[in-house]
């Protein structure tokens, strides 16, 4: 893993077969070509802090783990100091690194994870638990200010499918495997768990769980929440176990009380998960709307018809532009046919490019399934005034789908600020609350000083309602590079609870989206969350300063009380 982008060491986004990429974004974001561009600083160049050492803690390791089960060397303290968010990334890029987890350490089954807790309950020594690494909203930065020793609990050796019951269509599986490896694994007894995340090729089930993940697939297999029966995880207080049971009624379900508790309550072992019989058919499509409100109204009327395909991604013009941008280098015969269709697009078909949506689409399932629900959705869209593109926009999407993290990396090469941020209401809600948020964080980039660029997607569709899913993008302002993103972040997350929304739909808590906790959840809710974690954590050494807000939450987490100081005095 890098410690300092996304992904593997040895692979990088390359733009050399996307020939319009970089044009796209310099223009959009009036960026001189001739601006330096900024490099991660050398491994060597990093600095941590002094490590902590709790003998009496590493003593009972030592009793209990292998010596190649513990590490305290320096790049594995640095992989694991961090996520993925941007602020993560600015900072590790530039060698700002004021916490770092003091040692690492790697279960092989829950018997050492057991053992590891009890030591850490009994000698008080903070353990913070780690997947894959990719979480956006700050919940594996060591938080706490007691001066503890601090451990990463890294669950990659817990990799195993343990079972499946094909006649259940149910799977038995560590927590620590990651995502290719669990479809390998499910695939030699025929099934899926058809969960797939941008983060798939790098996360882990035990992170879709903590976070509350959502996978490119939701519309047909829901949540990561919707998937899970039963599991089992170790606190300080023992070890919880619910039973594999499609449905109770039981009091609280704790089960879901385990299920987006991002590693403050205790460490995720093993779940048993609901899977599915992996598709005879699958295929992907293009449709092209004029503009984002019909295509969300196509996207409605499939909802209600019970006709939605497995992926309906639409993007807005922003994001429309960006995937465009993307697109390939192609022959000199496939460049002349594009143009003959963008022609006919607009001169016959009167699409105007400046507005325009497009509309990724999955269908898959058996024969019958598949085929009912390409032929009702089509129906539909084309009501709507979708124009269908064919399967090559689509199939394009499927080959790239886990490299758009990559270019996050690229753009932070070339001194862009870049980030997401997303949300979810109801469908009466959705274009009021689109509209205005786009505004405001485009008021807020705008008074930096700098150019916006925002765009954003629906992924994510419900009976009730669908997700937001935001990416913006901005030249950095040099020397206020972080004041800057917390500015823009800022306005994004007031303008979801200004307009009713939730302040994340699938990215978690964390510490990211600390200062909004209790307008999501309430002041009793937040409460109620306390008392959770000091009943199953009394000393508190589990994650610290994750989900739960504490005094000053806005300025603890970078800006004062009021918010970032005014880039433009002059603006109202």
């Amino acid at each position: 893993m890098k410690w300092w982008g996304w992904g593997h060491e040895e692979v990088s986004f390359d733009d050399s077969n996307k020939p319009h990429l970089w044009p796209y974004l310099s223009r959009v974001l009036a960026i001189d070509n001739d601006t330096p561009r900024t490099q991660p600083v050398s491994f060597e160049q990093v600095q941590l802090p002094a490590v902590r050492r709790n003998e009496a803690f590493l003593a009972a390791l030592g009793r209990c783990l292998n010596p190649d089960q513990i590490a305290d060397d320096k790049r594995s303290r640095l992989i694991h100091a961090a996520g993925k968010s941007f602020r993560d990334l600015w900072r590790l890029r530039n060698g700002l690194v004021s916490a770092a987890p003091d040692c690492v350490v790697y279960p092989q089954g829950e018997e050492d994870v057991v053992a590891i807790v009890r030591a850490a309950v009994e000698h008080q020594v903070v353990l913070i638990p780690f997947g894959g690494g990719t979480n956006i909203a700050g919940c594996l930065e060591p938080q706490d200010s007691s001066g503890r020793m601090v451990v990463s609990l890294d669950m990659g050796r817990m990799h195993r499918v343990l079972s499946v019951d094909r006649h259940s269509l149910t799977a038995r599986i560590q927590t620590g495997v990651y995502g290719p490896h669990l479809e390998e694994q499910l695939g030699a007894h025929g099934v899926t768990l058809g969960h797939f995340p941008d983060s798939f090729v790098h996360s882990t089930l035990g992170g879709w769980l903590a976070t509350r993940s959502a996978g490119m697939q939701s519309d047909q297999y829901g949540k990561i929440e919707d998937m899970v029966l039963s599991l089992r995880m170790v606190t300080p207080q023992g070890t919880l176990v619910t039973r594999t049971v499609p449905k109770c009624s039981n009091g609280i379900d704790v089960r879901h009380l385990c299920v987006g508790s991002e590693g403050i309550l205790g460490v995720l072992t093993e779940a048993v998960m609901q899977v599915h019989p992996q598709p005879a058919y699958k295929d992907y499509y293009g449709w092209l709307f004029r503009d984002f409100e019909s295509g969300a109204a196509a996207i409605h009327e499939c909802v209600r018809r019970g006709c939605l395909p497995v992926i309906t991604r639409l993007n807005d013009p922003g994001k429309t532009a960006l995937s465009f941008a993307f697109k390939t280098r192609k022959t000199p015969m496939k460049e002349a046919l594009g143009r003959a269709v963008k022609w006919y697009l607009g001169s016959v078909r009167g699409i105007d490019f400046g507005r325009c949506c497009l509309m990724i689409v999955a269908c898959e399932g058996d024969h019958a399934t598949f085929h009912r629900v390409r032929q009702e959705s089509a129906e539909v869209f084309r009501k709507h005034g979708g124009v269908y593109l064919g399967a090559e926009p689509g199939r394009s999407f499927q080959r790239a789908k886990f490299d758009f993290p990559h270019l996050r990396d690229y753009v932070m090469d070339r001194n862009i600020m870049a980030d997401v941020s997303e949300t979810a209401t109801t469908w009466s809600n959705l274009m009021p609350m689109y509209t205005d948020v786009r505004r405001a964080i485009e008021e807020a980039i705008t008074d930096t000083g700098s150019s916006p660029w925002v765009g954003c997607h629906i992924s994510h569709n419900y009976h009730s309602g669908a997700s937001l899913y935001f990416t913006f993008g901005a030249r950095q302002c040099k020397g206020r590079e972080l004041e800057q993103y917390l500015h823009v972040k800022k306005a994004a997350e007031d303008a979801f609870l200004r307009n009713g929304g939730t302040l994340s739909h699938h990215h978690a808590v964390g510490s990211e989206h600390v200062p909004w906790i209790t307008d999501e959840l309430s002041p009793t809710g937040v409460a109620a969350v306390r008392a959770l974690k000091q009943g199953l954590d009394p000393g508190g050494i589990m994650n610290p300063g994750k989900i739960l807000p504490s005094d000053n939450p806005l300025e603890k987490w970078g800006l004062p009380a009021s918010g970032a100081r005014s880039f433009n005095p002059g603006r109202k």
